[in-house]
């Protein structure tokens, strides 16, 4: 998840103390982290969306080794 990683960046800046990000608010870090924290705990169960995701990626992994090993026995496979 890419605020994950601008909120990852933002900490790493903020306690090398680089730049501009050395005087910046710690509330410009915390947002992300709550963004994430919000998504993880609350909208991705709610929704269900990550195991839906890993769902229909594990039924296109099912079709392709059934369809592969349809070819290897000689069947046609299905559409």
């Amino acid at each position: 998840m890419w605020v994950l990683v601008v909120a990852i960046v933002l900490l790493g800046l903020k306690f090398a103390a680089i730049g501009p990000f050395a005087t910046l608010s710690w509330w410009w870090i915390a947002i992300p982290l709550a963004v994430v924290f919000v998504w993880w705990e609350i909208i991705d169960p709610m929704f269900a969306i990550s195991q839906k995701r890993a769902m229909r990626e594990m039924g296109e992994r099912k079709k392709e080794r059934n369809d592969k090993a349809r070819k290897a026995l000689g069947m046609r496979s299905r559409k």
